[in-house]
């Protein structure tokens, strides 16, 4: 970012601590950090899904931060083995697929979750893993047939068995499809019944806002405007494509304005819809 920024100044990193799942980070940043630009964030993805789920908890406003924009979504994908007993979306409503998952409250679980309750699926979904590298290695050894994490970490961690076809995305849990593998439906594209989709979309919209990164309300317009003009020169700049693609990490840019209009939508979901989904 400097590189486009008038003085090219220092940006520092600091870390703020995870405990709590970002949301320390994000009441300070609606309520006690600077708001003279000199201060952006990155917070845990869900940052918005939670405000409407737990208001109690969320002493915060997204609605209300100036979004400069995402390096890239964290769209979960649920992905079987090759060696999986049910290999397509027919499969898996016919024979029982066991997938592996962190916790009840992880994507790794609430994707195959919703499948069985909204779709029929026949996932047994089996908990306590302690990351997704120990589940692609547990479905590498046959101890679990497939599970859900997101894209990013399927491109750095099995791109060779992604290439080779050994491991086959279902489903992406996601607003938007995955562009590699734009034939892979959403969670909310699968779904018939008008309640089921729209809660599918609301709990996937989480995926969509991946490593954003924003400001905190009040920050005067022209310096948030030269900071968003700096962020999107940053990730299309043909030397951090380059290093990106070197590792092998994705970069998808999405607006502050498009960040802005999901949040306002996730925002404005019908009281019912917050109400299923929690």
């Amino acid at each position: 970012m400097p590189k486009y920024m008038p003085g090219a100044p220092r940006i520092a990193v600091k870390y703020y601590g995870g405990q709590s799942g970002g949301l320390a980070l994000a009441e300070a940043m609606q309520n006690t950090l600077p708001r003279d630009g000199l201060t952006m964030a990155m917070t845990t993805q869900a940052v918005v899904i939670h405000q409407m789920l737990r208001p109690e908890f969320a002493k915060y406003d997204a609605r209300q931060w100036y979004w400069l924009g995402n390096m890239a979504p964290q769209r979960s994908v649920l992905a079987v083995w090759h060696t999986a007993k049910a290999q397509t979306l027919d499969d898996i409503k016919r024979t029982e697929v066991i997938i592996g998952a962190t916790a009840q409250s992880s994507p790794t679980y609430l994707v195959p979750d919703m499948m069985n309750k909204f779709l029929g699926a026949k996932f047994k979904i089996v908990t306590g893993y302690k990351n997704v590298n120990d589940m692609n290695l547990a479905m590498e050894r046959g101890e679990i047939e497939g599970r859900a994490s997101s894209w990013t970490n399927m491109k750095l961690m099995m791109a060779k068995d992604l290439e080779a076809g050994r491991v086959r995305p279902l489903v992406v849990s996601a607003i938007t499809r995955q562009p590699e593998i734009k034939d892979v439906p959403t969670l909310a594209d699968l779904m018939t019944e008008p309640l089921h989709k729209q809660t599918a979309e609301f709990i996937s919209a989480d995926s969509d806002f991946g490593r954003s990164v924003f400001l905190p309300p009040g920050v005067p317009v022209a310096r948030a405007q030269a900071l968003r003009l700096a962020f999107e020169a940053a990730l299309r700049d043909p030397e951090l494509l380059a290093e990106a693609d070197r590792l092998n990490v994705p970069i998808e840019w999405i607006s502050g304005d498009e960040l802005a209009a999901i949040t306002r939508r996730i925002t404005s979901s019908p009281k019912e819809v917050i109400d299923f989904a929690r």
